[in-house]
């Protein structure tokens, strides 16, 4: 439905993934350094959980974010120029990251000792910790206003994009070395907007959609169990061609965990006379706040509390898990009522 202002099912994924995001994170967040946090063992069953939530969860918000700028430019018929439209998005998300960025700086990683001003600029421009996703979504999105102002959406994009996607890129700062991989999801959401009556036509399909689900599984145990991963002893051409398959599986992989996302929600959603629950619209609005001040949460409990070594091995990332998800949306609902905290993370 286009009539409506509102997307239901962006209103149920977005919180959704934003939950999986810090589900993860409390699984992940444990290491440190490629080692686990005072010789913490993590549970097989745990890495397994690790897997199947990795594989879709921040490519979906990528995903999520090309969709609603399809809505809002071919529907709703919002359209900028382009220095309005860079001026919005840098407020949106270049000043958070600043802001924020700043104090995760002085948190966690500054040390006296070692302090050098051209590693703080780098590091703060570039997205200090999760701050990461920020910079890149920002140069996605100028991409996706190009490719919308010109009228450049095709199947050829599409797929032009997905194959630089896979390509092993290096480590470049300032958000550009993960930009090919995530201007794919963007678009792709930008991409599924226009094509969604057409993927509609399998919401109402439980095979359809359980097969997606289960062929999402199949590629998860490929991916981490079945393909072969990088060692020192390969040569550059052996890296090139295992990063390459590597980025082919997760890239399918992705696609089909949110496809069968996507078609979970709008099975319910599109169903006629169907409106979330108020708290599911309120929990979409403390999408980004809960973003933000997760990792905060996160690496002070792990790292600056007895939490891991109090705790019971199997609990400890649970209890990491529901402590930072209430504080965070604490936090968020507090600095919602701020004219600061409404301009940062409104």
């Amino acid at each position: 439905m286009t009539s409506k202002k509102l997307l239901y099912e962006v209103s149920i994924i977005r919180p959704m993934v934003i939950f999986l995001l810090v589900l993860l994170h409390s699984f992940e967040k444990i290491a440190d350094g490629g080692g686990y946090h005072q010789d913490y063992q993590l549970l097989t069953t745990y890495q397994w959980l690790i897997w199947v939530v990795k594989g879709f969860r921040i490519e979906t918000i990528a995903l999520v974010a090309g969709y609603v700028f399809a809505y809002q430019s071919l529907d709703l018929g919002r359209k900028y120029q382009f220095w309005p439209f860079v001026k919005k998005k840098f407020f949106r998300l270049i000043v958070p990251m600043l802001f924020f960025g700043v104090i995760y700086y002085f948190c966690f990683y500054f040390k006296t000792s070692t302090f050098n001003v051209g590693d703080f600029v780098v590091k703060l421009l570039s997205g200090c910790g999760h701050l990461w996703f920020l910079p890149m979504l920002f140069w996605c999105f100028l991409a996706v206003w190009v490719i919308d102002h010109f009228k450049l959406n095709s199947w050829v994009l599409l797929v032009a994009l997905a194959i630089l996607s896979i390509v092993p890129t290096p480590s470049i700062p300032f958000g550009f070395g993960r930009l090919p991989h995530f201007l794919f999801f963007v678009y792709a959401g930008y991409f599924l907007w226009t094509k969604r009556k057409f993927v509609l036509k399998y919401k109402d399909s439980v095979f359809a959609i359980v097969l997606l689900w289960v062929v999402y599984v199949m590629f998860v145990v490929v991916k981490n169990i079945l393909l072969p991963t990088m060692n020192s002893t390969m040569t550059i051409t052996e890296k090139v061609y295992v990063a390459s398959l590597q980025g082919f599986v997760g890239l399918l992989l992705s696609c089909v965990g949110i496809l069968a996302l996507y078609l979970s929600v709008c099975h319910f959603t599109e169903k006629e006379g169907f409106h979330p629950k108020p708290w599911v619209i309120a929990a979409s609005g403390d999408c980004y706040g809960v973003y933000v001040y997760h990792q905060f949460i996160l690496v002070w409990l792990y790292f600056f509390t007895p939490l891991v070594a109090l705790c019971p091995n199997a609990l400890v990332p649970w209890v990491g898990f529901v402590i930072t998800l209430s504080v965070s949306l604490l936090l968020t609902k507090l600095s919602l009522k701020t004219r600061l905290g409404r301009f940062l993370i409104g």
